[in-house]
């Protein structure tokens, strides 16, 4: 059975459906195109299952632009996992070669370095190396090695000043590998997962700060036959739980608008959290007219900056408008690809762990 053959039903739901989630979409709403809408591409997807369509690049394209953030799901009366059925069919587009040119660079680079990035994550995770005792083994992810190290100094802060010190975790030198997953190339991924695996063997307990990295592990790996015996739990999860050990601080006195990441919330389920720690810290948070199951999307996943750049940021630029409609609230997110997808869409924005440590510190 192919990958595809597993996701025929999503595909014959989502092709015979009246378009009933065409709103939910945030790739369809940001370009206005019914072929790039959940419809479009699912039908496209079910026609090339039933071999009534062929794989070509249009088509390829089309079941690129989706960011795997799952908010359709929360409108579908049969919870169609449109993402994870998308994907299937990329792993069609690896084999026969017509990936779009950002997919196929991001699966060359990651052969290469075994990270979407390039640089050796090696040598960058010895430059955490600890030197005093820490609680938490913690697992930034990729992302935050090569794009943002402040953000895992201001964890590294915020969780001592917790009752709940982190250090870098040496297993960080490897990418989760979601990337591979996005991209479509399933065995490698797979491969890649058991390696993964067995390298977190002697990890009893991990602290994962990026929440693709968590969702990954946690609900991608066991899909594909991969269970970890490591106790994954996100950074924010960890806080919140030590948050009775936090510092009595006042209220920083802002207004800032809360960013429901896709895979934090959707995929990990974990709304209240990143909220109990936000009203600690700040004076009022701001909630978008859509929130939690219902939140929208950044336009960081499933690839789509570097398949659809400019899509991507209008994606983000629609959702920072939604967060944070005035200029004097700014997003806040807990998720290092959104704040990324936000500031190139011009709109300042903070990383929950940059605000908590603020907080902490003042």
């Amino acid at each position: 059975m192919s990958a595809m053959d597993r996701h025929e039903q999503a595909y014959t739901y989502c092709a015979f459906c009246p378009k009933l989630c065409r709103f939910s979409c945030p790739v369809s709403e940001a370009t206005h195109t019914e072929s790039l809408s959940t419809w479009g591409k699912m039908t496209a997807a079910h026609l090339v299952a039933e071999g009534k369509r062929e794989l070509d690049d249009s088509t390829a394209k089309a079941v690129h632009a989706c960011t795997g953030c799952g908010r359709c799901k929360s409108f579908c009366k049969h919870e169609n996992m449109v993402g994870p059925a998308l994907f299937a069919v990329r792993e069609q587009t690896v084999k026969s070669g017509n990936q779009p040119k950002g997919a196929a660079s991001t699966l060359a680079t990651f052969t290469q370095a075994q990270n979407p990035f390039g640089p050796e994550l090696a040598a960058l995770v010895a430059s955490w190396r600890s030197e005093t005792p820490v609680r938490y083994p913690l697992f930034p992810g990729c992302s935050s090695l090569v794009k943002a190290p402040q953000l895992i100094e201001d964890t590294i802060v915020v969780s001592k000043a917790f009752g709940a010190p982190m250090g870098v975790s040496r297993v960080s030198s490897r990418c989760c590998g979601y990337p591979l997953y996005a991209a479509g190339a399933h065995d490698a991924f797979r491969d890649h997962a058991r390696a993964n695996a067995a390298a977190l063997e002697s990890v009893p307990e991990l602290a994962v700060l990026d929440p693709g990295c968590a969702f990954t592990f946690k609900v991608v790996y066991p899909e594909f036959g991969v269970h970890l015996k490591t106790n994954v739990r996100t950074v924010v999860e960890v806080l919140e739980e030590n948050l009775s050990h936090a510092p009595q601080k006042p209220e920083l006195p802002e207004t800032v608008g809360y960013h429901d990441a896709c895979h934090l919330g959707r995929g990990l389920g974990q709304y209240d959290q990143p909220r109990k720690l936000l009203s600690r810290a700040v004076f009022a948070v701001h909630e978008a007219a859509s929130i939690r199951s219902e939140g929208g999307c950044a336009g960081g996943g499933g690839l789509l900056p570097r398949t659809m750049p400019e899509v991507a940021v209008e994606v983000a630029r629609r959702q920072a408008q939604e967060v944070a409609p005035e200029p004097d609230i700014k997003v806040v997110t807990a998720c290092p690809t959104s704040k990324r997808m936000f500031e190139r869409a011009g709109k300042k924005s903070y990383d929950l762990m940059a605000l908590l440590r603020r907080w902490v510190e003042s």
